[in-house]
């Protein structure tokens, strides 16, 4: 049990400090604070927009048999940690709630079956609250500069900006 709080830990500040902003910027980007606001969408457009931001990066895991990863052998029990370098689809299929990717799709990001991140739960909800709150004020990316000596893809500044203001 400790191991796993800790993983979910883990896993909840790379949503909220790699995730989140990145979702948030590109919401605004792309003009979808309208399917933010609405109540039916909203669950959807946090499932798209974690599809294209993966929540988390770096992924811990242990392999339950003997096998290969990239031409690599790897035996049952060996520790892995994959970097997700793409998020699912993400080069080919923008974030829309209206006309989401399948199921199957949306969520690899989290894993699947037995392995699957135990905190995809607190990463949607975590979203779908920043972005109901935001919505209304339509914000939009004023000034953003890449941090490109952080471990999580992210932002040295990101500064947005609520319309009109």
């Amino acid at each position: 049990a400790g191991a796993l709080g800790a993983m979910v830990a883990v896993a909840a500040v790379n949503t909220t400090v790699a995730a989140l902003p990145r979702a948030v910027a590109w919401c605004a980007d792309a003009g979808l604070w309208e399917q933010a606001a609405d109540p039916v969408l909203l669950p959807r457009l946090a499932d798209e927009l974690l599809r294209v931001t993966t929540a988390s990066p770096v992924l811990p895991r242990v392999a339950a048999v003997d096998g290969s990863v990239g031409g690599c052998p790897v035996r049952g029990g060996d520790r892995l940690l994959l970097v997700a370098r793409h998020a699912a689809a993400a080069h080919r299929r923008d974030p829309d709630a209206l006309d989401p990717a399948a199921p199957a799709d949306a969520h690899l990001v989290f894993g699947a079956g037995p392995h699957a991140c135990p905190g995809a739960r607190l990463a949607r909800a975590q979203l779908a609250d920043v972005l109901a709150a935001l919505a209304p004020y339509r914000p939009r990316v004023v000034r953003a500069r890449v941090d490109r000596r952080a471990a999580l893809p992210g932002w040295r500044v990101l500064t947005v900006k609520a319309a009109g203001a």
